[in-house]
């Protein structure tokens, strides 16, 4: 059940309505059996064994090392500090079996995901090893069906999970409580990955109708539509057509495409995350932003401070901080300023630790070399020069006379961050590492005639009008919410006939937009 469908839409209003009909006390446990019903209806409904067996199991594995703490004869453990948000946990023999205890749940639940999702390229890149040196294959791959949102709600339980044993997070008690959390209907299928602490306190809590608040979460979903439909899914006839001809095209439109894309990717994940926002304001529970404006930004690291923001923030507190913090990282940082000096010798474990961030955000978007590279050794590759050329381009700046703040300057920071990332999109978008090079050789050598006529076939007039259209209004959207105002409070203290239009324009593009929707979600196959 896509959540761009009528099926998702009329789901959405009769469990809002029933939502409200209700006993408040009862809200949390209605919305635990609407989380499991959307849950059968959205995928294959056998795979729900992969999503009980990492509630269950996180669940009592968290209840167990806080057991294990609180247990007579465990006072060893009192009065150890937090730093820097990370639980420094004594080596005592109860926080020996809590960690056994810890380590067990991490396997078993990153197993599923591995299995599920990295199985095959795991098999694929032993037989290629098998064949360089005259083996035979160790076997064929078989597709495993994965669940739902399974790389979403991994991180997010894993979060909650060391969240508990770093002490730095409750834990919850409540068996049917905890599955709401880890199951909760609107950010099953794209996040945003969730911390407990965060919506704890909405998602258990009583819930009366406030009209404000249900039809503020209604507009932002018909945005959310109005991304995804109008300009994200227009968009995709662009990037299919240069992509699926990449060769005949002229090297312009090879990069429009390319371009294209990145604006396709944000319309379509930031749209799905204001319905998916929008959908669980209706019901009074706030989940976290998972963008902002990122295309404002006027460095690739501010850039994913603002992109995929969840998933940025859970590697670096659940992967890069503890690694830096270990150690074994703490060892190779005092080795590293006696033979490198003290500025290299603090950069390099960094720099280390980074990789291991970046090679798990390649990783976490899928099993394939080209996200390794794109999603993950590229955009490290261009933070960490960034970061080493950033006092030498500082000097550059100066002596050029270029104002830092200076209007000209900013929007050249911004479009050179656009097309950074545009780059690496490309990985993301090609089939394999062999199309990413031919897209950027026919980036560079292709002068073929076929231009823009053929793409105006491929889109059509009308669809290329309204494309335009809808860009502009997006783009006007945009700058407002970098500049802070809320543009959906913005249109409702204008007077009700502007309002209104706008409300109807905006409906009447998604309705309009019906005939070449139908395009699922780049982000809900992950």
């Amino acid at each position: 059940m896509s959540i761009t469908s009528f099926y998702y839409l009329g789901f959405v209003a009769v469990a809002l309505v029933l939502y409200y009909a209700i006993r408040p006390k009862w809200q949390s446990r209605y919305l635990l059996l609407v989380s499991l019903l959307f849950y059968f209806l959205a995928g294959e409904g056998y795979t729900v064994i992969y999503l009980l067996v990492s509630t269950v199991s996180t669940y009592y594995a968290a209840l167990a090392i806080h057991g294990i703490r609180t247990a007579p004869g465990a006072g060893t453990v009192q009065g150890v500090r937090a730093v820097s948000g990370v639980f420094a946990v004594p080596d005592t023999q109860k926080e020996r079996k809590a960690k056994r205890i810890l380590t067990a749940a991490l396997v078993l639940n990153f197993g599923i995901l591995a299995v599920v999702k990295y199985y095959g390229f795991v098999l694929w890149n032993v037989n290629a090893v098998c064949g360089w040196f005259g083996g035979e294959p160790v076997g064929t791959a078989v597709h495993i069906a994965a669940s739902v949102g399974v790389s979403y709600y991994t991180l997010q339980l894993m979060g909650y999970l060391l969240d508990c044993y770093w002490k730095v997070g409750l834990v919850q008690t409540d068996l049917l409580d905890f599955a709401l959390f880890a199951c909760y209907f609107p950010q099953m299928t794209s996040g945003p990955i969730s911390r407990y602490k965060q919506v704890q306190a909405d998602l258990y809590a009583e819930h009366s109708f406030e009209y404000a608040q249900v039809t503020h979460g209604l507009k932002r979903m018909a945005w959310g539509l109005f991304k995804k439909m109008v300009i994200a899914d227009r968009l995709g006839l662009i990037v299919n057509s240069v992509y699926g001809n990449y060769g005949e095209y002229h090297l312009i439109l090879v990069w429009g495409g390319i371009f294209c894309f990145a604006l396709q990717l944000y319309t379509d994940f930031s749209g799905c995350m204001d319905i998916i926002l929008g959908t669980s304001e209706c019901f009074g529970i706030a989940l976290p932003e998972n963008f902002r404006n990122p295309f404002f930004s006027t460095t690739i690291q501010e850039f994913w401070q603002r992109w995929h923001i969840t998933l940025g923030t859970w590697l670096k507190d659940y992967i890069m901080d503890p690694v830096l913090k270990s150690g074994t990282w703490i060892k190779l940082g005092e080795k590293s300023r006696k033979k490198l000096g003290r500025k290299w010798g603090k950069r390099v474990p960094t720099y280390l630790g980074m990789l291991i961030l970046w090679l798990a955000m390649g990783l976490w978007h899928g099993s394939g070399w080209k996200f390794i590279i794109g999603e993950g050794l590229w955009f490290w590759l261009v933070i960490i020069t960034g970061n080493m050329c950033s006092k030498p381009l500082q000097k550059l700046t100066g002596k050029l006379h270029i104002h830092e703040k200076s209007v000209w300057w900013i929007t050249f920071q911004r479009l050179r961050t656009f097309f950074i990332f545009s780059i690496g999109l490309i990985c993301f978008r090609a089939a394999d590492m062999g199309e990413v090079f031919a897209v950027l050789r026919a980036g560079v050598t292709h002068y073929s005639q076929r231009g823009f006529s053929q793409v105006k076939g491929d889109l059509g007039m009308v669809n290329l009008m309204m494309l335009c259209v809808a860009f502009v209004i997006f783009a006007a959207a945009e700058l407002m919410q970098n500049r802070g105002k809320d543009i959906f409070t913005w249109i409702t203290e204008r007077p009700a006939v502007v309002s209104w239009c706008v409300y109807m324009v905006i409906c009447g593009m998604i309705l309009l937009s019906l005939s070449i929707s139908g395009q699922s979600f780049i982000y809900a196959g992950f």
